[in-house]
């Protein structure tokens, strides 16, 4: 160990001349608790491992048979509906417009009896393309509606 000089050492005063000398434990110098102390390995914290909880199972009550019937009768409407949509639509797949501007025509009738005729052909043709658009859409609806 160090040898301390106690002479040196003494107590804090206010500024006054009556500096009294350290004694006991307070004599060890700051040096030597230093030199005391182990360094401090690096130590890592151990990853904590990400508890997952698992997926719930979802149990579907078991259908009554009348449940079961209302369902069929549900999916035949649906299926009949899809039936029609895909048949107008192949109809529109048929008709044929060609670049001359006055060969077909469309005429269209409302509920009060009015009608409107026009053979516009680039007329025809985008309200042809926009009808086509509109089953396919409700084509699609009508397959998504499909299931069990």
């Amino acid at each position: 160990m160090n040898k301390v000089n106690t002479a040196a050492l003494t107590k804090p005063t206010n500024g006054g001349a009556n500096a009294e000398p350290l004694t006991g434990a307070a004599m060890v110098p700051i040096q030597i608790l230093q030199e005391e102390k182990e360094p401090v390995a690096d130590v890592k914290p151990e990853p904590i491992a990400e508890v997952k909880p698992e997926p719930v199972k979802i149990v579907k009550p078991e259908m009554t048979l009348l449940e079961r019937i209302l369902k069929v009768e549900h999916l035949v409407l649906i299926v009949d509906k899809r039936t029609k949509l895909v048949q107008t639509r192949s109809e529109l797949e048929r008709f044929q417009i060609s670049s001359n501007d006055f060969n077909c025509s469309m005429r269209l009738n409302d509920s009060d009896g009015n009608v409107f005729t026009t053979s516009f052909t680039p007329g025809v043709k985008k309200v042809i393309d926009f009808l086509k658009s509109s089953f396919d859409a409700s084509i699609q609806e009508a397959e998504e509606k499909i299931n069990f």
